[in-house]
């Protein structure tokens, strides 16, 4: 077993022993992948798949990060993976910002801290709360980050404004990372970053990551990881992938009342009086 799965499933079991989750498109979303998860009850947030930790687990092996800037934790499976990932693969620090507006906020922020301390994280990974672009520089710590993952609020112009609000720390050797290129915002925030004379690698992971450097000789490298990728896809409607999620929401609400139902009816059972 190589080392970004054995990590993967030594980061899930950790999560389990905090707190219960569900998986989500368990054979992925736009393409291939997954699963994700979510915790037990709560429709969102949903974390990114299986398949995705595992690019992020190529990724490090390959280009050796120091630090890692992260924008959007929700309940720190993503990060906790990578900072595992990168503290087993000379990394030194991963920071995130998260405003905690996602579903529970405050009880979501409560289990990505406790995931990180089952791994024992403390040393490499600080879980800031902050809004993005805002609080970036009060947030960060390193003049630049090898890693960025922008993955927080998913809408136009927001996903842009991350991405500039990170700009002041990218160099020569950084890797920015964009997660969902269905949802609105993200393809607008990669055009940006083209416009701007960088290069764009689509991997066709479960909802999809585009992997974004200045350097073209890195480019070169992220090609050569990840051979099933495009440099231009092309815009696939949103439709598509919202009318997917959509299914999985109605799912979710579906199954609560369900589940509610059937428990009245178990309550009134249990509350009726015998016949004589």
């Amino acid at each position: 077993m190589d080392s970004a799965l054995a990590t993967l499933i030594r980061v899930l079991h950790a999560l389990e022993r905090v707190a219960a989750t569900s998986l989500v498109w368990p054979e992925g979303l736009l393409n291939p992948g997954g699963p994700h998860r979510r915790l037990d009850g709560h429709l969102y947030p949903i974390s990114i798949g299986d398949d995705e930790c595992l690019v992020f687990g190529k990724l490090i092996e390959a280009l050796r990060p120091q630090h890692c800037f992260i924008i959007g934790n929700a309940f720190g499976l993503s990060s906790a993976y990578i900072a595992c990932m990168m503290r087993d693969h000379g990394g030194r620090s991963v920071t995130t910002l998260d405003d905690r507006s996602e579903g529970e906020g405050v009880l979501i922020a409560e289990v990505a801290q406790s995931l990180a301390g089952q791994l024992q994280l403390d040393s490499i990974l600080e879980n800031v709360h902050g809004r993005a672009p805002g609080d970036i520089p009060v947030a960060a710590k390193q003049p630049s980050y090898q890693l960025i993952f922008v993955d927080g609020l998913h809408r136009h112009p927001q996903v842009t404004r991350d991405f500039r609000g990170m700009l002041p720390y990218c160099a020569a050797d950084t890797v920015i990372v964009f997660h969902d290129s269905w949802i609105i915002g993200v393809p607008e925030a990669v055009r940006e970053a083209k416009e701007r004379g960088m290069y764009c690698w689509w991997v066709p992971t479960s909802c999809e990551m585009i992997l974004v450097t200045a350097k073209r000789s890195l480019f070169a490298e992220l090609q050569r990881l990840f051979p099933q990728g495009v440099e231009d896809r092309g815009r696939r409607s949103y439709l598509y992938g919202y009318l997917l999620h959509l299914r999985e929401v109605a799912s979710f609400w579906i199954g609560r009342l369900s589940r509610s139902l059937h428990r009245r009816r178990r309550e009134r059972a249990t509350t009726r009086s015998p016949r004589p």
